[in-house]
Parts: C-alpha cells; sequence; structure tokens
C-alpha cells in the first residue's frame, strides 16, 4: 500500500492535473478534495461524492490499473489521455494487462 500512495505521489509530480473548474477558488474548494486526500491518506481506492452520493475512484484506483480507461475520470493521474481515443485505450489496456501477467508469472 505504501509503495502505491508513493506511486501516486510520483505521478502527481510528473503530470499536471485536469481541471474541472474555470475560477481557481473553485479548485481549492470542492467539497470532495478533502475527502479524496482523506481516502488517499487511508489508502481507499473509492470514496462517496457527497453531492450526488455516486462512489468515485482514488487516484490509487486509476494508478492500479495502470492506464487511462477513457471515462473522464475526476482524479485521473494520466490526465485523462484515452477520452475519446478507443484505438490508444486498447492498446494501452492490452499493454497493462500483458505487464500484469508477466509480474504475476515471475512471482
Amino acid at each position: 500500500m505504501r509503495q502505491l500512495l508513493a506511486a501516486t505521489l510520483a505521478v502527481r509530480r510528473r503530470l499536471p492535473l485536469v481541471r474541472y473548474f474555470t475560477m481557481p477558488g473553485d479548485i481549492e474548494d470542492t467539497p470532495w478534495r478533502r475527502i479524496h486526500e482523506a481516502a488517499l491518506a487511508n489508502g481507499d481506492r473509492t470514496y462517496t461524492d457527497p453531492a450526488t452520493g455516486y462512489t468515485v475512484f482514488t487516484e490509487l484506483s486509476h494508478l492500479d490499473r495502470e492506464y487511462c480507461c477513457g471515462n473522464a475520470c475526476r482524479h485521473c493521474p494520466y490526465n485523462q489521455e484515452n477520452v475519446g481515443k478507443p484505438e490508444q485505450l486498447k492498446q494501452q489496456a492490452r499493454e497493462a494487462r500483458q505487464r500484469k501477467a508477466a509480474r504475476k508469472k515471475n512471482k
């Protein structure tokens, strides 16, 4: 779990985060920001959005997948690079499955 959290922080330093609001104050004051940070600190992979009641994936979930799923997720650490790019998404998903299979085989 500590390795995944360290990976989250490393990705945050490398990639610019996608912002969903136009005003900087809106970014700072989002109700889910503190909830997401608390979920990350606890190693949680999801949290419940207080405004909608929806279950939201944290960055840890996305990092575990190892690629952008293309669904424009709120906490995508991959800068939503596969949104609207189904062929690129398929390729990255295939590569991630191969990496995971190789790691499993080497254990």
